[in-house]
């Protein structure tokens, strides 16, 4: 029997090429690619497939926190992450949401259908690369500041952002309201020109 693939990426192009190429393997019934949040969640209820190869930027949908909510809504769903970025916060925040693996777009096939195996199979399959360099939000503050006009509030829940917490833990740990919280990281995006946590984190490395 076929294991069932369901693709998630923006980029119709690249998702038609790698349903095509597991199509080719004979070991896999792959679908999608499937781009809204909506669409994903009802393709996964309808098909039940055996794993979901989610990109981290649909657009301006945050894959890691679609990927953190689909694990919750469907439990038994493996998900690797399969992305163009590689950056070491993001290979971990994919860990910490309980992801089962995570790829690079450039890797090799051999690689990706290793990956997938490994996790059809129990396993969890995450890319090694070096790690970037650690961003210290206390030698980047000045920059920051200067650059994109950032309150030290907006900095101190930036810093919050990139280890993975969301709305509701920052207010906690701020003591601050979820609703002053959720305006300062719209205020955020914003002033960086960003739509998501993946874009922020990528912002910040290149500064």
């Amino acid at each position: 029997m076929k294991n069932k693939i369901l693709i998630a990426d923006d980029h119709k192009l690249f998702g038609e090429g790698l349903k095509e190429l597991l199509r080719k393997q004979g070991d896999y019934m792959p679908f999608g690619p499937e781009k809204e949040k909506y669409a994903i969640e009802e393709a996964i209820s309808e098909i039940n497939p055996k794993v979901l190869l989610l990109d981290i930027n649909l657009g301006k949908l945050d894959g890691l926190e679609l990927g953190k909510d689909l694990k919750v809504a469907f439990p038994y769903l493996k998900i690797i992450m399969l992305t163009m970025y590689e950056n070491e916060k993001m290979l971990k925040l994919s860990k910490l949401y309980g992801m089962d693996g995570y790829l690079l777009k450039d890797c090799e096939t051999k690689v990706l259908l290793n990956g997938i195996k490994t996790v059809i199979d129990g396993g969890s399959y995450f890319v090694e690369f070096e790690a970037e360099p650690k961003y210290e939000m206390s030698t980047a503050l000045d920059s920051f500041l200067a650059q994109y006009q950032l309150s030290d509030r907006e900095v101190e829940i930036i810093d919050h952002l990139v280890k993975g917490l969301n709305n509701q833990e920052i207010a906690e740990i701020l003591n601050l309201s979820y609703h002053t919280v959720k305006t300062h990281r719209k205020n955020i995006y914003l002033k960086l020109d960003v739509s998501n946590v993946p874009e922020l984190i990528t912002k910040m490395n290149s500064n």
